[in-house]
């Protein structure tokens, strides 16, 4: 199994990059990987993205120490990813109460996979927009630019909302997936881009295809081909995750 990750600011964003990724195993066989964007028209947006991905390591953690020491028993995916999530809603509804935060310091995107490393199973639940390759296959979830955002819902009963959400995935053989947030689909030209006639599909390119697939910094290498060859650079704050089994 390989791991490909890339985390890069957007050039319409001078200052900060409003997005983040999270990679974290939960015990043996099971992996966390996760991207989040923050919203621009939110308060400080970069923190947003931060603080929930620091929240989602922390809740991986714990849950992984309490597995290994027999407090919380081994749980198929689905119900594991729904532990993960609503332990995530309270730590984030705790924390906007301590630090006294607006609904509009936490408006952040999450798009989180569990992955069975061993049995290959995966489940994914977006809650937001992003593009999801799985399996060959790419998934725009897509909310007309104005994502329901988890922090939108923390005066609810978890299982109230959780329940709702329908933005998920699965798969019980993952031999390839992706992550991305919906910076992928920000690669627009340079002014001083040369003019090419076959531009690639950017989603296509960094979610699917397997050229370089031997080396680690793939998505690196993608997206400086991208700029040099064909004048194309993310104008929005880009973080793509990508798992390929052998």
């Amino acid at each position: 199994m390989q791991i490909y990750q890339l985390l890069q600011r957007g050039a319409y964003h001078a200052d900060f990059c409003e997005d983040f990724s999270v990679v974290q195993p939960l015990g043996a066989h099971h992996l966390l990987l996760a991207v989040l964007d923050g919203c621009t028209m939110g308060r400080e947006s970069h923190f947003a993205s931060t603080l929930m991905a620091k929240v989602l390591r922390k809740v991986v953690k714990e849950r992984a120490y309490r597995q290994f020491y027999g407090d919380l028993p081994t749980a198929p995916l689905e119900t594991e990813l729904r532990g993960i999530i609503a332990a995530v809603f309270e730590e984030v509804r705790q924390l906007k109460s301590q630090l006294h935060l607006e609904t509009t310091e936490l408006l952040t995107t999450l798009v989180v996979a569990l992955l069975d490393t061993h049995s290959r199973q995966v489940v994914v639940l977006a809650l937001g927009d992003a593009t999801v390759a799985l399996n060959g296959q790419l998934t725009r979830f897509e909310q007309d630019n104005r994502p329901d955002y988890l922090a939108y819902h923390l005066h609810r009963p978890f299982a109230e909302w959780y329940d709702q959400q329908q933005q998920m995935l699965h798969a019980p053989d993952c031999t390839d997936l992706g992550l991305a947030t919906d910076g992928i689909d920000s690669f627009a030209p340079t002014d001083t881009a040369a003019v090419e006639v076959d531009v690639p599909d950017v989603p296509a390119y960094l979610l699917l295809d397997q050229e370089l697939a031997g080396r680690d910094e793939m998505l690196t290498i993608k997206v400086r081909r991208l700029e040099k060859t064909f004048g194309l650079v993310p104008t929005d704050d880009v973080a793509i995750l990508r798992v390929r089994f052998a």
